[in-house]
Parts: structure tokens; C-alpha cells; sequence
């Protein structure tokens, strides 16, 4: 199997919308996985809402249409 590299590493710098403006920030990648997509675990989150999207482990998961780097 092929390891695939993420388009994001981890340590990049990131603005998130997740559901277009239900939760909005800035943030830093910590880890990256590909599951017929690209998932995102966001740290050091700032912004509205992001706690409502964390899972039971309290880590916030975005896709990668959620994400664009900081310019």
C-alpha cells in the first residue's frame, strides 16, 4: 500500500468554516488522515462554536474542504 502524503502537514497554520459559518477560527494541524478524504484534527483552536463539533475524545476533526491555509 502507498503511503499518501496530506496536502496540510501537521503544524500548518489554518482558518476553518465547518458547515458554512456554523463554526469559524483559526487553528493549527496536529494530525492528518485520509479516509476517502482528507481529515484534519484541529489544535489551539480560536474562534466561534468549535466545541459544539468536538467528538467524545474532545478533539476537533475537519475536512479538508473545511480548511484553508493562513495566509
Amino acid at each position: 500500500m502507498t503511503e499518501m502524503k496530506s496536502p496540510l502537514p501537521p503544524g500548518t497554520l489554518v482558518e476553518f468554516d465547518i458547515g458554512q459559518g456554523l463554526a469559524v477560527g483559526r487553528a493549527t494541524i496536529i494530525a492528518a488522515e485520509y479516509d476517502d478524504g482528507w481529515l484534519y484534527q484541529l489544535d489551539d483552536v480560536a474562534g466561534d462554536h468549535a466545541d459544539d463539533h468536538r467528538n467524545a475524545d474532545g478533539q476537533l476533526w475537519v475536512c479538508d474542504f473545511e480548511v484553508r491555509p493562513r495566509a
